[in-house]
């Protein structure tokens, strides 16, 4: 079935009747819309064609194919391809992006929000980046670092200091 001239499910023989491009659009398209398991399929052949064309799959389509197979068939698996796809091109903003996902997916907060950090020290400003880095929240330092973040008094000063914030930028932003 087709929306707009890109076919929303795919069938093995869809996919055979599409261009290299309407391929990857397709691929992008559903990997946008969060359906691993179509984008899965679709970056396979897609791979599969450029692979018995002898052309090399590019970085940042190896670290897409790496998400999808991570969500719709096996993390491990998944974050194994996307560290493949980040050793060929370390300036692959999208490489960095796909594995930050993984990490999140596999629960591993931490390793996300270094690969997000690693990746806009070396790639500069990307949207996906920003926009990942955002959605996670970035953590403040404790008000008294020498104290536990879990202690109740720098969970109730952290508190108020926040609120504090929000009062004085509700105060600066026009209404």
């Amino acid at each position: 079935s087709r929306a707009g001239g890109v076919p929303t499910t795919m069938d093995v023989t869809e996919a055979w009747s599409l261009s290299d491009d309407q391929l990857l659009r397709v691929c992008r398209k559903e990997l946008h819309l969060e359906r691993y398991r179509q984008a899965y399929d679709a970056l396979l052949e897609y791979c599969a064609r450029l692979m018995r064309e002898g052309r090399r799959v590019p970085p940042s389509v190896l670290a897409s194919y790496g998400l999808a197979v991570a969500h719709a068939e096996n993390v491990k698996e998944g974050l194994k391809i996307c560290l493949q796809a980040l050793s060929s091109d370390r300036r692959n903003a999208d490489a960095y992006l796909c594995l930050a996902r993984v990490y999140l997916l596999q629960g591993s907060r931490r390793n996300a929000i270094d690969v997000l950090a690693q990746g806009a020290r070396l790639c500069g400003k990307h949207r996906g980046l920003e926009d990942l880095r955002n959605e996670l929240g970035i953590r403040q330092p404790p008000p008294i670092p020498f104290l536990p973040r879990e202690s109740a008094i720098n969970v109730r000063l952290g508190r108020a200091l926040r609120k504090q914030k929000q009062k004085n930028s509700a105060r600066l932003t026009p209404a």
